[in-house]
């Protein structure tokens, strides 16, 4: 009798699967489209939060210099009102189609006075006195930003307010009206300001002054910055693209 043997057939390894170029066609430019959904998405995120402002003169120094480049938040003022000490982009009630930027004095409801005078060594000093609501007497602002004033002293315009703000001969007190602020460059004798413009309506604030971008040596914070909702909307395109891109780089 004869003996059958069987043999299993040789197991041969398929080929590989060529790759789905029409799925990953369209998965690059579904990718694309994303991308240029947030970019266009932060476009105008920055657009509506941010505006580029450049310092032109010398009206705030030492605070900030000729040619400074800063970045103004627009978005805070639409969730609280302008505070004293903020520094501020704003259109003067004269010439609507410049922008200046100045310091917030007085805010409404403040009576305010600036008084210049000389002091017992015979030097010129000038203050600007501020009674808030509900104060019984004159506060004197109490102003670290201004320059030294041993040697650049304020003695321009040293005595105020008439009925609009501007500069008077004489001490004169003013209660400032509803809506409306009291601002200086922090430069007292080289700025034109509330002494010369008057009081700025609260229509006419553009936005607050937040950070310097240039010079790069002076990259920093001005005051306390945006609120917590406009700096934190920024971020929130970035990241989702960031995320996106790290999850193809691990396929």
């Amino acid at each position: 009798m004869s003996q059958i043997t069987t043999e299993s057939p040789e197991v041969v390894p398929s080929a590989p699967q060529r790759p789905r170029r029409r799925w990953e066609n369209r998965n690059l430019a579904r990718d694309i489209l994303e991308v240029l959904a947030l970019a266009f998405a932060l476009y105008i995120v920055i657009a509506l939060a941010l505006q580029t402002v450049r310092v032109e003169g010398e009206s705030m120094v030492p605070t900030l210099s000729n040619n400074d480049l800063l970045f103004a938040d627009k978005l805070s003022y639409h969730l609280h009102a302008p505070d004293r000490g903020d520094i501020i982009v704003l259109k003067p009630p004269d010439e609507p189609n410049r922008d200046f930027i100045k310091r917030i004095i007085g805010l409404p409801g403040d009576t305010i006075e600036i008084d210049g005078h000389y002091s017992e060594n015979g030097r010129q000093h000038t203050e600007v006195l501020i009674r808030p609501p509900g104060a019984s007497g004159f506060q004197v602002l109490h102003e670290p930003y201004l320059p030294d004033q041993t040697k650049d002293p304020w003695d321009e315009m040293t005595f105020c307010c008439d009925s609009g703000g501007h500069s008077t001969t004489e001490p004169q007190p003013l209660v400032i009206p509803k809506d409306e602020y009291f601002v200086m460059g922090d430069n007292r004798n080289r700025s034109r300001d509330s002494r010369f413009i008057g009081l700025i309506p609260r229509n006419n604030v553009l936005g607050r002054a937040w950070i310097r971008i240039w010079p790069v040596s002076h990259l920093g914070f001005l005051g306390q910055g945006p609120a917590l909702s406009s700096a934190l909307i920024l971020p929130l395109p970035l990241l989702g693209l960031r995320r996106r891109l790290r999850r193809r780089s691990r396929r």
